[in-house]
């Protein structure tokens, strides 16, 4: 007959198997956990480093495309997006915007006819948007570097008094994004017209080129309806090689006032690479300058 002590025993030897089964068990799962977190962790770096590298494969082609001639237009190869492409373990996909293809936000600034002229497109992409024009005094008065406020605009002090405590920086825009903090912008007004506005540190042309239709019509105040498209199909078939040649090849009705601010070649672009590692997403943006034949600068980067 089995002994209380050999019972007790043996409860407590099960007690402990149960037990080290539990730990056991627990062990796995944060190995599990450990290894799911450093393959992650593995994909993300590499999709970054992936990103990054895209960045590197677009100033090659925006320098290549310079040694191709001057002209800068939508059936040049940097125009091309790449698809999603598979590579090991996941996919890369990026794009080369031309930026000179968009309205330059930091001509706000200025005060000069070439600014007036800029202003104007801009009144009038931002009145197609359903903005109202007048934010542009106050994107004006983020920009300038006076304390001056105004007709629509605002200076330090209504910053000041506002909930955010915020200051205008009084310094040129690095990234168009950053008017989502002028004072009446925000994030929706800025989202509308994100595709066709830029940031440029210096004066550059607007590429008739490589516009988009809402920044030409924006440009052209006679360009609408189905003068649109004939300008569209018009330049697809060839680009234009001077902007006298684009003033000549206008569909019928539609003036071009003042040729000021407009060119067909380009020395800034926008680059978005994303890449795919696993789970991992990362995304890079740059914007390039470009001078002569050399390889153009990265002005700013993004990674995320």
């Amino acid at each position: 007959m089995r002994s209380p002590h050999q019972g007790a025993a043996l409860l407590m030897a099960m007690l402990v198997a149960a037990l080290v089964a539990v730990v056991a068990v627990a062990l796995a799962a944060d190995q599990q956990r450990w290894l799911a977190d450093v393959a992650h962790r593995r994909d993300q770096v590499q999709a970054q480093s992936l990103a990054l590298a895209g960045i590197q494969w677009a100033r090659q082609i925006v320098r290549e495309d310079a040694r191709a001639g001057s002209l800068d237009h939508l059936g040049e190869p940097w125009s091309l997006s790449l698809p999603a492409t598979p590579i090991a373990n996941g996919t890369i996909e990026g794009r080369i915007e031309d930026a000179q293809g968009r309205l330059n936000l930091n001509a706000l600034a200025r005060d000069d006819a070439a600014a007036n002229i800029d202003r104007a497109r801009l009144a009038r992409l931002f009145a197609g948007k359903g903005l109202a024009p007048a934010l542009l005094d106050a994107i004006g008065d983020w920009i300038d570097p006076d304390a001056v406020p105004r007709a629509n605009g605002a200076e330090d002090a209504a910053y000041a008094s506002a909930t955010s405590a915020s200051l205008p920086a009084n310094a040129p825009l690095v990234r168009p994004a950053e008017i989502s903090a002028v004072r009446g912008v925000g994030g929706t007004a800025y989202a509308a017209v994100a595709p066709f506005v830029t940031a440029l540190p210096a004066i550059a042309p607007l590429n008739v080129n490589t516009a988009a239709p809402e920044v030409l019509i924006a440009a052209l105040p006679d360009l609408r309806g189905d003068a649109v498209a004939v300008l569209l199909a018009d330049r697809a078939r060839a680009p234009y090689t001077s902007v006298s040649n684009f003033r000549s090849r206008l569909p019928m009705g539609v003036a071009l006032a003042d040729e000021a601010g407009l060119g067909v070649t380009s020395n800034y672009f926008i680059v978005t690479v994303t890449s795919r590692q696993g789970d991992a997403i990362a995304q890079a943006r740059a914007l390039l300058q470009r001078e002569a034949r050399q390889a153009p600068v990265v002005l700013w980067q993004t990674l995320e």
